[in-house]
């Protein structure tokens, strides 16, 4: 079709539509991009594009929109543009337009021809009109290192928290996201800060933003921890900025070393140990003198006192703060000072850990035993199982270091009858093939009889698929028939009918258990796992003779029915 008579080859009613949408002025901008080529944007419900293509007869190539239009050709965006295309042409004669169009004008090419006054009237205007971008000139233009500024931003985060809550004060889980953005926004800037050397100015935004968060953590629901991770990344911003010496202004280290102190304290901050710890180690990378570190030790008696007077009183904080006590010592102590505070906390796993592995460094062996089985007898004494086995392993890496190969075969032995596989491949290596039959065998038999142990479970039917003990496995199967559905693959090239029959047996007693369509989806799901595994025929009668067993089941009878067989 021709342009200059295009209105021939359109749906009237089309034409009308796009005429009169052009004269209400919804075409938006048209702009030839290369010759004989336009594109346009269209006011609709939305922002539409529409691309023309002309032809160097004038004829119309192409005329596409991204609308959803899809009764003809054209739709009555395309019609609009195509209209304003034709005016634009000199009498209608593409061949006529100007070699040059003119360029479409920019937003800045606007902006500029407007006076200061008239710029001002604009953006307050704006301001007033939409909440977002009287948020983002707050950002632009307070001054975050004074109190004001910091009122603002958090005007700006309680903001955002109100319009997601409910009527009682609470946000939904699927409000979350929605909740934080001022605080996203507000944590923007204080990145800005950082960028820019203004340590002191971003940790107290990041602490504004933190106290925030901590209020609106206890009236969310933060199920994918949205709020925690905003949280998260302002302690990450203040460590940061803490130890950032290299690019912070000078007056900035001590009254960020006395606020990072002051925070830990902080209301919003009580109960969430990790989040006083984060602050009291960043506070370590600001410790200049001994003024400086005896106002930090105080601090960390002060939370000390704390936790002791609370009746939930917990060995983590404590061993967490003794830690960061370590680093202070280091930083500012000699050696000898360092290795008796380690000596002196054995009693915390992190320094008997550190202890063991100064001891073997140095091959001082029967020391680095000593501390092992010390720990190994605490943590017996106090029921933690599994530091016991920490201490078992630094046992086993003494005795594989000072070559006691008796003492490495009975602990791995003990390691793989409790269900480490890692220690069962360490065992066998430590036999001669003509040994290891007798001692594998010693190990199912322990195996087998623990069965009430899921780890234990789980490596004796790992041991058995590994050594192709498929006759062992099935009878393992046949104890616990639910184990059919993991286990089938490894046995029915072997044993088919067992494994059939296992299923069968297996599906009618959940069957029998099942009273509603969830629980019958589940058979449903053992009985394909039946025919994926070769058992058509009997996945056949099964479902034949629960028809016939619960034919009021309505619910059975529908998900049977959708069985493919």
């Amino acid at each position: 079709m021709k342009l200059k008579d295009f209105e021939n080859s359109v749906d009237q009613i089309t034409f009308d539509r796009g005429k009169a949408y052009r004269e209400k002025g919804h075409v938006v901008s048209v702009e030839e991009v290369e010759p004989l080529m336009y594109h346009a944007e269209v006011k609709g419900s939305e922002l539409y594009e529409v691309g023309v293509h002309l032809g160097s007869r004038g004829e119309v190539m192409y005329a596409a929109c991204d609308c959803p239009y899809d009764m003809g050709d054209i739709c009555k965006r395309a019609v609009a543009v195509l209209l304003e295309i034709r005016d634009d042409l000199s009498q209608g004669d593409t061949a006529k337009r100007p070699s040059k169009p003119a360029p479409k004008v920019s937003l800045p090419d606007h902006l500029s021809k407007l006076s200061k006054e008239e710029l001002i009237a604009l953006v307050v205007d704006f301001s007033k009109e939409i909440k977002e971008v009287e948020q983002m000139l707050t950002l632009k233009f307070h001054d975050s290192s004074k109190d004001e500024g910091l009122a603002q931003y958090k005007k700006i985060i309680r903001s955002s928290v109100k319009q997601n809550s409910d009527r009682h004060g609470f946000v939904p889980y699927r409000q979350v996201s929605g909740a934080v953005i001022g605080a996203e926004r507000v944590m923007l800037k204080a990145g800005e800060d950082f960028e820019k050397g203004k340590h002191l100015s971003a940790a107290k935004i990041a602490f504004c933003i933190l106290h925030e968060m901590g209020d609106l953590l206890q009236s969310c629901d933060d199920s994918d921890g949205i709020v925690g991770d905003m949280i998260q990344g302002c302690l990450d911003l203040v460590h940061g900025a803490a130890c950032d010496s290299e690019s912070m202004a000078g007056l900035d280290r001590l009254p960020l070393f006395r606020l990072l102190l002051k925070e830990v304290s902080h209301p919003n901050l009580e109960g969430w140990n990790e989040w006083q710890l984060s602050l009291l180690e960043s506070s370590l990378c600001l410790i200049q003198n001994d003024q400086e570190r005896a106002e930090w030790e105080q601090q960390v008696v002060k939370l000390e006192s704390k936790e002791k007077r609370e009746s939930s009183y917990s060995s983590y904080l404590f061993e967490h703060l003794a830690r960061l006590r370590y680093q202070v010592i280091l930083k500012f102590d000699d050696d000898e000072q360092a290795n008796k505070f380690m000596q002196d906390h054995l009693g915390f796993t992190a320094f008997r850990k550190m202890a063991i592995a100064a001891a073997m460094e140095h091959q001082q062996y029967d020391k680095a035993l000593q501390l092992a089985e010390d720990g190994e007898r605490q943590a017996t004494s106090k029921g933690y199982p599994g530091l016991v086995d920490e201490w078992k392993k630094s046992r086993y890496e003494i005795y594989q270091l000072t070559n006691q190969v008796e003492l490495q075969k009975k602990l791995a032995e003990e390691f793989v009858v409790s269900g480490e596989h890692a220690f069962y491949v360490k065992l066998k290596e430590l036999f001669s093939k003509d040994e290891w039959p007798l001692v594998y065998e010693r190990i199912l038999n322990n195996l087998e009889n623990q069965n009430h142990n899921w780890q234990v479970n789980s490596l004796y039917s790992r041991l058995l698929i590994e050594e192709k003990e498929t006759r062992r496995l099935l009878s393992y199967v046949q104890k616990n028939k639910r184990y059919v559905v993991d286990y089938y693959t490894h046995l029915v090239d072997e044993h088919a009918d067992d494994v059939y029959a296992l299923f069968v047996d297996f599906i009618v007693e959940e069957a029998a258990r099942s009273t509603n369509r969830k629980e019958y989806q589940k058979v449903c799901r053992i009985i394909a796992q039946l025919i994926k595994a070769g058992g058509k025929i009997q996945s056949e009668r099964v479902i034949q003779q629960f028809r016939l067993a619960y034919p009021n089941r309505s619910a059975f009878m529908d998900e049977l029915q959708k069985i493919k067989v």
